[in-house]
C-alpha cells in the first residue's frame, strides 16, 4: 500500500512538472561541517532541521567535495574538477590578490540559469572574486541579487570580522551587520518570497561553521569563550539558519517544487563522534575523509523522501542536474565533469544512468574511489569498506583488489595536467583556510 501510495504522488508530483512549471532551486553549502557533524548520519551532536530535511529527502552515504573551500566553490560553481579550472588550492582573493574566478573564461551554473530564465541571488561568503574592487563580478557571474561577505580584503581590518559586527555587501552597498548569518538568511528568505511565481536559484554558501568561530546572536547565552564550544555553537545556529529557510519556502507554498540541496564545503576542522566513534578532523586531508562531506536533497516532485542512497556524487554533478531540471540545454564549448543525479533521486537501479566513481584533487595530489576502494596519485591504495581511516594496506588475500586498482588507475592517468591557477601567487600547502 506505501508503494502505490508512493507512485501516486510521484505521478502527480511528473504531472507538474512535466506541465511546463520548472522548480526552484536552493543550494545550500555549509562551511568546515562533515558527517561526524549531522545527526542523521550517526554524529553525536543534533541538528534536528537537518535531521528533518533528510526525512523529507534522500540522504546520500558518498559524497565528495575538494577538501578546503575555495576550490570546492569554483567546482561547485562551474562543474569541472580543479585539474581543468586550475583552482587547486584555498586561495583568498580579496586578501591575497588577483584576479580570482574570471567570467570570461567561465560560465557558471548560475549564469547558465539566468540564461534559462531564472531570477538568481547568491548569499554567503564569496571570496572567489574582489567585489570591492571588481563591483561586477557577481552580476557577471551570473547573480542578479547578493548578500555577500566578500572575504577579508587586503588593508581594510573592519572586513576581517565574518560573523558578528562584520562588513557585508548587499547589492553593492556595503554596511555592518550584527550578526552577518542572520542577515544573510533574511535576505534569501525575502527573495525567495519575492521570486515564488517564476523559477529562481539561491547559492547559499553559509558563513557557518567556519572559523574564526564568534559566537552568535546577542542577548543569548553563550558557552566560554573556548574554540572547540564556539564551533559546537556555530554548527547549531547553522542548523536552525537550514530550518528557517526551509520553513520559509514550505510557508510560501513552494515544497512541491523546489529542490533544496544540503551539504558541506569541505570536512570537520574539528574532531568529532561518528557512529559512537571518535573522528578526527579532517579538512584538507588527501583522504577519503577530509573530503567525504553530508549531501542532502529534498526533491517532492522526484522523489517521496525518507531514503538512503549509496549511489557516488561529487561536485562536479550539481551544474548538470541543476540545468536538467532547468530544462537547459548544455552549453556549447563547456566542459562538465559531472553527471546529472536526476535518475539518482528517482531511485533508478540502472547503473548506466548513474556514476561509478568520483574525483577530487588538493594541489598535485588527486585521489579517486569507487564503492569499495581508493586509489591516490602517490599509489596509496585502500579498502575503505575495511579500513575507512585508510590505516591499513590492502590484504594481499584480497583478489578483486588488483583489477580494481588498475581501473582506478586507469581513471587517474586519463585526465590532463593542471591548468594555470586563476590568480597569481600560490599559497602554502599548510594554508588549508
Amino acid at each position: 500500500m506505501k508503494t502505490l501510495i508512493a507512485i501516486l504522488i510521484l505521478s502527480v508530483a511528473s504531472t507538474v512538472t512535466a506541465a511546463g512549471k520548472r522548480p526552484g532551486i536552493i543550494l545550500m553549502m555549509v562551511d568546515d561541517m562533515g558527517r561526524d557533524r549531522v545527526s542523521c548520519y550517526g554524529a553525536g551532536h543534533q541538528t534536528p532541521h537537518i535531521d528533518r530535511l533528510a526525512s523529507q529527502g534522500v540522504r546520500y552515504e558518498t559524497a565528495w567535495c575538494t577538501g578546503v573551500c575555495t576550490p570546492t566553490r569554483v567546482t561547485l560553481l562551474t562543474g569541472q574538477y580543479p585539474f581543468r579550472h586550475g583552482w587547486t588550492r584555498h586561495y583568498d582573493v580579496p586578501h591575497q590578490g588577483g584576479e580570482g574566478l574570471s567570467w570570461k573564461k567561465f560560465t557558471t551554473v548560475a549564469r547558465a540559469l539566468r540564461d534559462a530564465g531564472y531570477a538568481t541571488a547568491v548569499g554567503g561568503a564569496w571570496q572567489i572574486n574582489h567585489p570591492g574592487q571588481q563591483p561586477q563580478a557577481l552580476r557577471e557571474h551570473g547573480f542578479d541579487e547578493h548578500c555577500v561577505w566578500t572575504g577579508v580584503e587586503a588593508g581594510r581590518p573592519e572586513t576581517e570580522q565574518r560573523v558578528r559586527n562584520g562588513r557585508i555587501m548587499t547589492n553593492g552597498r556595503r554596511h555592518t551587520a550584527a550578526y552577518n548569518p542572520d542577515t544573510v538568511n533574511s535576505f534569501l528568505i525575502d527573495f525567495i518570497r519575492r521570486q515564488k511565481n517564476g523559477p529562481f536559484f539561491v547559492y547559499y554558501p553559509l558563513q557557518l561553521a567556519g572559523g574564526p568561530h564568534a559566537t552568535g546572536p546577542p542577548n543569548r547565552n553563550h558557552p566560554p569563550e573556548e574554540k572547540d564550544a564556539l564551533y559546537v555553537e556555530n554548527v547549531t545556529d547553522m542548523d536552525q539558519l537550514v530550518g528557517r529557510l526551509v520553513a520559509a519556502v514550505d510557508t510560501a507554498g513552494l515544497r512541491d517544487n523546489t529542490l533544496i540541496v544540503l551539504t558541506g564545503g569541505n570536512s570537520s576542522a574539528h574532531a568529532g563522534i561518528l557512529n559512537d566513534k571518535p573522528y578526527r578532523k579532517g579538512k584538507g586531508r588527501l583522504a577519503d575523509q577530509g573530503v567525504h562531506v553530508p549531501l542532502i536533497v529534498r526533491a517532492p516532485f522526484l522523489t517521496p523522501g525518507g531514503r538512503v542512497s549509496r549511489d557516488l556524487v561529487d561536485f562536479t554533478d550539481f551544474y548538470p542536474t541543476f540545468l536538467d531540471l532547468a530544462k537547459a540545454e548544455r552549453l556549447e564549448n563547456v566542459i562538465l565533469d559531472g553527471r546529472s543525479l536526476v535518475a539518482s533521486l528517482r531511485g533508478s537501479e540502472d547503473p548506466f544512468e548513474k556514476r561509478n566513481w568520483i574525483y577530487s584533487q588538493r594541489g598535485e595530489s588527486r585521489m579517486v574511489r569507487d564503492w569499495h576502494y581508493i586509489l591516490d596519485s602517490h599509489g596509496n591504495f585502500h579498502d575503505l569498506l575495511k579500513d575507512p581511516l585508510q590505516q591499513s594496506t590492502v590484504s594481499p588475500l584480497d583478489k578483486i583488489a588488483p583489477g580494481r586498482r588498475a581501473r582506478l588507475q586507469m581513471i587517474l592517468d586519463r585526465f590532463p595536467k593542471d591548468e594555470k591557477a586563476p590568480f597569481s601567487g600560490i599559497p602554502s600547502e599548510s594554508d588549508v583556510r
